[in-house]
């Protein structure tokens, strides 16, 4: 029987693949938060249960705040590494 991976872990995971947010995993929820840190305004965090979507929701925020001029973290990648399911 495989173990399944730790959710706090694949939070970590997705927030040090994807600098520029912060991920959360919310245990009484069961489910993940992602919030971007370069939003000034309404920062719009967006939540899932699964990491796919979460990365998901993350891309269409970056869509709609275009992080500014210099910015140094890479958008969101349809296919990005996902950790271990």
């Amino acid at each position: 029987m495989t173990a399944l991976p730790d959710p706090a872990e694949t939070a970590s995971g997705l927030e040090a693949d994807h600098p520029g947010w912060v991920v959360l995993w919310r245990c009484w929820a069961r489910r993940f938060w992602a919030f971007p840190c370069w939003v000034a305004t309404d920062p719009e965090p967006v939540e899932a249960a699964r990491p796919h979507d979460l990365l998901t929701l993350m891309e269409e925020v970056e869509l709609r705040h275009q992080p500014p001029a210099g910015h140094p973290y890479p958008p969101i990648q349809r296919g990005s590494r996902l950790p271990a399911a």
